[in-house]
């Protein structure tokens, strides 16, 4: 069974005011998102508390292939109106049978500020799945959370080149165990997810799609070769544009929000590529193709990243990663998406590159 429908519309480009196109349930809402949140601009979104009194559901059913992981991504913030700590939803991954393969509640802790969320789901075979959302909260307000930006989200390709203590060694020849250079200092390779994405994917939802960072892009000569991501994997910025911004020179930055810059674009042309998850004992700055890129984030993050039964199996497999890594504090700062937005729009503006100098 090829895949065929994985989450078409999650930007919600494609829907009208109270509808939301490829979306089926009840009381769903879509509307921009300064209707919801003051000043933060036209792009369209979905309310999960669409209306006083009803139940928000939300959904889409598509097919996988095979057994294998796809991981949900997704930008969520709680509406100017909403509740802190009563209005969120809830996600769910179902079967075709209607049991729930993946769940996670979701409550904003902030208000009117987009906050975003990545999980794995392991699909156990092919078949039709369904993703839901389901209000949680007081619907007599008609307030809650709003949803953005729900895409899938992979990792390196498998013939990038990861820098290591003997030399430059293929993502996909990456070990378990082996050595990887990281800003501090060669680390060891502590888990390994796969994901392998083609054409029939691609041609179903371009956001299979990796972004592609020409050599030299991010400046200083990185990448040394080019570079290709996912959408959503974070590179790691150096400039007096993110110290003036934030307070320190380093933050890391989603891939997709580089597109534009010069040499960093979608890559259409791109039919077969593997993707991977390098796990290390915290949340590293490692190296592809010389350029500083994110490890996969450990601690309690790590459920929203790979899912809570790939955690169970890390820490089974290396119990010892349990008693030292309970932070969930990434490497660098990663800026709110729309300050991502911000500091590379000044870069454009500036015509200053991603990676400079840090004085």
């Amino acid at each position: 069974m090829p895949l065929t429908n994985l989450i078409i519309n999650g930007d919600f480009t494609d829907s009208t005011n109270g509808s939301a196109a490829n979306w089926t349930g009840t009381d769903i809402e879509t509307r921009p998102s300064s209707v919801y949140i003051g000043g933060s601009g036209p792009s369209r979104v979905a309310e999960i508390n669409g209306g006083t009194g009803a139940d928000t559901v939300m959904q889409q059913t598509f097919s996988v292939d095979r057994a294998r992981d796809a991981d949900l991504n997704l930008d969520y913030a709680l509406r100017d109106s909403g509740t802190l700590g009563v209005d969120g939803f809830t996600v769910d991954v179902l079967d075709s049978d209607g049991n729930v393969i993946f769940t996670q509640d979701v409550v904003p802790a902030v208000q009117s500020v987009y906050v975003q969320l990545s999980a794995t789901v392991s699909f156990p075979e092919a078949g039709d799945y369904t993703l839901r959302f389901t209000e949680i909260g007081d619907n007599a307000d008609g307030s809650g959370a709003i949803l953005d930006n729900v895409e899938l989200l992979v990792c390196f390709a498998g013939n990038t080149r990861i820098r290591t203590p003997s030399g430059q060694v293929r993502a996909q020849d990456v070990t378990v165990g082996q050595l990887v250079d990281t800003q501090n200092g060669p680390k060891p390779i502590r888990w390994i997810g796969r994901r392998s994405v083609d054409a029939t994917m691609m041609e179903t939802d371009d956001r299979f799609l990796p972004v592609r960072i020409c050599q030299g892009a991010l400046g200083n000569g990185l990448p040394s070769q080019d570079l290709l991501v996912s959408r959503q994997h974070r590179l790691m910025a150096c400039s007096p544009v993110a110290k003036r911004m934030f307070g320190q020179s380093e933050i890391l930055v989603a891939a997709i929000r580089l597109v534009g810059l010069p040499g960093i674009y979608v890559d259409q042309s791109v039919r077969e590529i593997a993707y991977f998850h390098f796990l290390l004992d915290e949340h590293e700055v490692l190296f592809a193709e010389d350029a500083p890129a994110e490890s996969l984030l450990l601690g309690d993050h790590a459920k929203q990243a790979v899912g809570e039964a790939a955690v169970e199996e890390i820490e089974l497999i290396f119990p010892e990663l349990r008693l030292t890594n309970k932070s969930n504090h990434p490497a660098r700062h990663v800026p709110e998406r729309e300050k991502q937005i911000r500091f590379v729009t000044r870069l454009a503006k500036n015509e200053r590159n991603i990676y400079e100098s840090a004085s």
